[in-house]
């Protein structure tokens, strides 16, 4: 919990429940000892509260026209009681990913892997088909919308499978 808690950032805006991330960072043994309580029955109980999974949505304008929806994105606000489970949630189900689970080739919302990683593997095939004359196919989809499809329903048995 405290490796959790260590990776909040300062000065960033109030959770959803009104605290900020500073009062779980040095907040002293008391406030630590509190958490660890809420997050260990929620982690027996297997029942997490409302309040840890509810979020805020502030609307930020990016750029351009300001009657263009488009030109807005969300910002969630969430419980950082809730973000401080979820980090613990995720180190450790993060142990149990094999290539079964997610293949070894996604960089997608994997540790210390990026973008830059795959646009490597696309020139190192280019330069083999080159080397080999042989022809190489690609396929660019944008699934910059995908996440708005995802069943969170799901996304919450997922723990329980693993």
């Amino acid at each position: 919990m405290a490796r959790a808690i260590a990776c909040l950032k300062d000065g960033k805006a109030l959770g959803g429940d009104g605290i900020h991330a500073e009062v779980w960072k040095h907040g002293g043994d008391n406030v630590f000892n509190r958490l660890h309580q809420l997050i260990t029955n929620a982690w027996e109980v297997g029942y997490v509260p409302q309040a840890w999974t509810d979020a805020s949505i502030v609307i930020i304008h990016k750029k351009g026209d300001r009657t263009d929806c488009g030109n807005y994105r969300g910002i969630p606000l969430l419980s950082i009681a809730g973000k401080i489970f979820a980090r613990i949630l995720r180190n450790r189900l993060s142990t149990h990913i094999t290539p079964e689970v997610v293949p070894e080739t996604q960089c997608g919302f994997r540790g210390n892997r990026s973008t830059v990683d795959m646009i490597f593997c696309l020139r190192q095939l280019q330069e083999k088909c080159i080397e080999q004359d042989r022809p190489l196919y690609m396929v660019f989809v944008d699934f910059s919308k995908a996440f708005d499809t995802v069943g969170r329903t799901g996304l919450w048995q997922l723990p329980r499978k693993y």
